[in-house]
């Protein structure tokens, strides 16, 4: 019987099998177009090739999965023979939730999982816990060892979670959370071009793509913001260091824009781009730039550090892992070491995986082929955290959600 990992983001879903070398990735909404008034659902938007003015509509609100209507439409496409091709009944699925998810939440899934789609059984468990599995070889490299401790930092769409973890335990007490994820910086570059220049507010699929390729991480916010002075107006190429024009998709040739070149076309619309590529997102590091009266993420670690044992703060710091769809973003996990070991009396190294918007899926690859779990520090193999759907029915939810929870 095969094993279905879904990483069930609020952004998108990393969904795939066992089997399968990397997941698909299908975004986690339902969306409709502006001009002709047409409905996708998840992965369907990438037929629309009219894509200005997107309405979203997200199962998650403020990170937790709260519109399950929404949800089992994207679900059913992901399932169906044009997606995955996944029969419930003869599959394991290995299913991600938020950290410190409601009660509530947690038994609406457990419904769905095993009474709506009658899978065989069922792990589930928040993605930080999932990506821990794979801290050895993104630390130490290919045949690393699980470490003893790890502190998992999740960049994601709606909030950043800094998660000790001790063999394999959550260390619940030491979770720190920042209200900035990749959604929230999005907002900002869309309010700072609009500000500027064209109005953007209602692009969120296009900002989130100039985002993607043209943010990045300063390491040196000052000396950076110096570099960027020069020409100043909708042409600024050359004028700064840090300056770049961004042309805008026609729908035709590009769906999502690219970055203008020597030698392109003169004609296209372009945003020009210069301190915003960086100035957005050091709100990680300064949520007050966004209204928020928090700390950073920096600090954040610190702070999950510092919550646990005396003698594990070294060792944590010392394994911190970067993972999540915004932790792409170029510079972060330099600057994330640099700023948490200006603060620490303790080595920091900050090690992040090859794809870190995939890591919890990879681990629940890991955690299905009994790679690395059971082996190390007493960590559950698959057979004892998986619940059949017999196991389900005869113990009822709450029981069912106590299962689980043994195993955070």
């Amino acid at each position: 019987m095969t094993t279905l990992i879904l990483d069930n983001g609020s952004y998108a879903i990393k969904c795939g099998y066992a089997e399968d070398e990397a997941p698909r990735v299908i975004p986690n909404a339902v969306t409709r177009t502006k001009r002709t008034k047409r409905v996708y659902v998840g992965d369907l938007i990438d037929k629309s090739t009219d894509l200005s003015g997107l309405y979203f509509r997200s199962p998650f609100e403020r990170g937790f999965l709260t519109r399950w209507d929404s949800e089992l439409a994207i679900w059913d496409r992901m399932l169906s023979n044009d997606v995955l091709g996944c029969k419930p009944s003869e599959t394991h699925v290995i299913v991600t939730e938020p950290i410190f998810n409601f009660g509530h939440m947690q038994r609406s899934m457990d419904e769905i999982v095993f009474e709506e789609y009658r899978f065989a059984s069922a792990v589930r468990t928040p993605g930080p816990r999932l990506a821990m599995l794979e801290a050895g070889q993104a630390i130490y490299g290919d045949g690393g060892e699980e470490p003893e401790c790890v502190l998992v930092v999740d960049i994601g769409h709606s909030f950043a979670y800094a998660v000790p973890y001790f063999r394999g335990r959550q260390i619940s007490k030491g979770v720190r959370r920042v209200d900035v994820g990749g959604r929230m910086l999005t907002s900002y570059l869309k309010e700072a071009v609009s500000f500027r220049q064209w109005d953007m507010m209602d692009e969120t699929y296009i900002m989130n793509a100039v985002k993607e390729k043209c943010c990045f991480v300063s390491s040196d916010f000052y000396s950076d913001l110096e570099a960027a002075r020069g020409g100043v107006g909708r042409r600024r190429v050359g004028g700064g260091t840090h300056a770049l024009e961004y042309v805008l998709p026609d729908f035709v040739e590009s769906k999502s824009g690219y970055i203008r070149g020597q030698g392109d076309s003169e004609g296209a619309q372009v945003l020009a781009l210069c301190n915003e590529r960086f100035a957005v997102p050091e709100a990680l590091f300064h949520p007050g730039d966004v209204g928020l009266e928090q700390g950073g993420i920096h600090q954040a670690v610190m702070q999950a550090a510092m919550a646990c044992e005396e003698g594990l703060r070294g060792v944590l710091l010392a394994n911190i892992l970067l993972v999540g769809g915004s932790a792409k973003l170029p510079g972060l996990a330099q600057r994330l070491q640099s700023e948490v070991q200006a603060m620490a009396p303790f080595r920091v190294r900050v090690s992040m995986p090859d794809d870190p918007a995939a890591c919890a899926w990879h681990g629940g690859k890991t955690l299905a082929h009994g790679q690395n779990a059971g082996a190390v520090y007493n960590s559950p193999t698959v057979a004892e955290w998986r619940l059949s759907r017999a196991q389900y029915q005869e113990l009822g939810p709450d029981r069912a959600a106590a299962h689980f929870a043994q195993f955070v």
